[in-house]
């Protein structure tokens, strides 16, 4: 194998595993089309703060389908391949309940600042999804970074999330 390959994978692997160190999260992400722009963003802002992330589609801004996408984001989570999933379509909600529709997964649709927090701290919600025009990209950043910060209290809240499952 030519050394520059060799050097340039084992700068991608190392790139990977100090990523994963850092944070110890990789967050799946996915979107249609018309997300596909927000997400591509998203990817780079979670790079950037030492997140490893996952692609799942849209790659481009032909017509598509949510569903397959959000199918993609939630099976990754609840294979254990990433900790957390974040999928974007034109309003949120249709990939909310696609993704809903898995057991385990906790898909919570956001729209502002106050069911950021409210989804993570008293739902432990492990998918969020978004509408890609809801809000202004800069405020979509920070509802994201708040939402991946954010842990769940637990306490009272432990027996409703766990009411949440079909046979509890």
């Amino acid at each position: 194998m030519d050394p520059r390959k060799v050097e340039k994978l084992v700068s991608e692997v190392v790139r990977e595993v100090l990523s994963r160190r850092r944070t110890g999260r990789r967050i799946a992400l996915g979107s249609d089309h018309g997300g596909f722009d927000l997400k591509t963003r998203l990817c780079a802002l979670l790079e950037g703060k030492g997140f490893a992330t996952l692609d799942l589609g849209c790659h481009g801004k032909a017509a598509c389908d949510y569903p397959d996408f959000a199918k993609a984001v939630a099976q990754a989570v609840l294979r254990g391949e990433c900790a957390q999933g974040i999928m974007i379509d034109g309003a949120g909600i249709g990939s909310s309940m696609v993704c809903n529709r898995f057991r385990g997964i906790r898909a919570a649709h956001c729209y502002d600042m106050k069911t950021i927090l409210n989804s993570r701290q008293h739902n432990n919600a492990n998918v969020l999804t978004l509408g890609a025009g809801a809000n202004p990209p800069d405020v979509v950043d920070e509802m994201v970074l708040t939402w991946l910060d954010t842990p769940f209290e637990g306490g009272r809240h432990q027996k409703r999330v766990d009411k949440i499952e079909p046979d509890a």
